[in-house]
């Protein structure tokens, strides 16, 4: 009996001291694991490898997240998803918080160990922008002008501190302006570009539109008004001093009236006699007719009855007009005759060929009517 309990005794040792040594293989093979696993795995952290960008202003910032794919692994960057638990109409002091997802068999087959912590983001340094009137706009905008009303030419003069940022263009812009049109002038600008100088627009830009009225220009005589009683009398004295060497159209209107031509030394010997003045018109040159080459602006005809003689004593009525043409009213009320211009463009017996001329009524670019 004694020698069987001894038996079984030392059969129990052996038993416990297996299982022991089982133990111990047992974690040293699950240590060896996790360190050999450990030792492949390829550890990616989308933590450290996310970008964020913050755009905006305090109340309306944005922000978005990218992230940097490592090269070998693209499939399973293509799984990875970044949450943010909010990205538009951000203000300083709002907390974001980054999640991500992916496929997590995509990472076991690549035997990679990701690391993708939920992250809080607080939103700061987001600037309160400038806001920008129409007048801010348009501060240090003016028009240039050139040339004469109502052939005045309009460019813009731009000298503020949007240049590079807002363009300005004349909406609808004509060839010609006159005194009191309206030149509309808009401003082009987007969000963008004024976010480059921390602003936002008060209105858009399709309605941030000023207009200028022509003004303080110098302007051609275009209404009957303009022309005052001293004006026209300045006119008439020039005029008679005009009536010279009548032989240009005696031929011509003698030979009308059926008279003989009177030749001394091969000439004729034509002369105007007493002219006496008969009407006056002005002819305005209309929109039609801007820019044609040899029109003038404005024309007084002034006609006048006279008398056509030669040496013989032979002598014949005939009307004649002087022309004066582009009578200028200069922009410090100052006028310009223009008494240079003066001519004797037509002579004819018939006062109805004379009247055509005078009143433009063969030219449909002239509007005339009677000083």
């Amino acid at each position: 009996m004694a020698q069987r309990g001894k038996m079984n005794k030392t059969s129990n040792q052996r038993y416990i001291g297996l299982g022991l040594l089982l133990v111990v293989l047992i974690a040293l093979i699950i240590v060896v694991s996790y360190l050999y696993d450990k030792s492949t795995k390829t550890e990616v952290n989308l933590n450290d490898s996310t970008h964020f960008t913050m755009t905006g202003f305090n109340g309306s910032g944005e922000m978005s997240a990218v992230i940097d794919v490592q090269s070998g692994y693209e499939a399973f960057f293509d799984t990875v998803r970044i949450s943010l638990s909010k990205s538009t109409g951000l203000s300083n002091g709002d907390e974001i918080i980054v999640s991500y997802t992916y496929d997590a068999g995509i990472a076991k087959a690549y035997n990679l160990k990701v690391i993708a912590e939920e992250k809080h983001i607080v939103v700061k340094e987001l600037v309160d922008p400038t806001v920008i009137s129409n007048e801010d706009f348009f501060e240090g905008v003016s028009l240039i002008y050139e040339g004469i009303a109502p052939l005045v030419t309009v460019t813009l003069d731009v000298n503020n501190k949007f240049n590079g940022y807002v363009t300005y263009e004349v909406v609808d812009a004509k060839e010609y302006y006159n005194v009191g049109d309206l030149v509309k002038v808009r401003a082009f600008y987007d969000d963008a570009s004024l976010a480059e100088i921390d602003s936002v627009a008060e209105m858009s830009s399709e309605e941030c539109v000023k207009e200028f009225t022509v003004t303080d220009v110098d302007r051609y005589v275009t209404e009957t008004s303009d022309i005052t009683d001293e004006m026209l009398a300045s006119l008439k004295k020039e005029a008679l001093s005009l009536f010279t060497d009548a032989n240009e159209y005696g031929m011509r209107i003698f030979c009308d009236a059926g008279l003989m031509p009177m030749y001394v030394n091969g000439k004729t010997t034509f002369q105007w006699n007493s002219p006496s003045y008969l009407s006056a018109y002005l002819n305005v040159l209309k929109e039609s007719g801007y820019g044609k080459i040899g029109s003038h602006v404005n024309e007084v005809m002034l006609c006048y009855e006279t008398v056509v003689s030669q040496a013989d004593g032979q002598a014949c009525r005939a009307e004649v007009i002087i022309m004066f043409s582009d009578i200028i009213i200069r922009k410090d009320g100052t006028v310009e005759l223009n008494l240079e211009s003066g001519d004797l463009i037509s002579a004819d017996r018939r006062d109805s060929h004379i009247k055509a001329i005078a009143r433009s009524t063969t030219d449909d670019d002239y509007m005339s009517s009677t000083l």
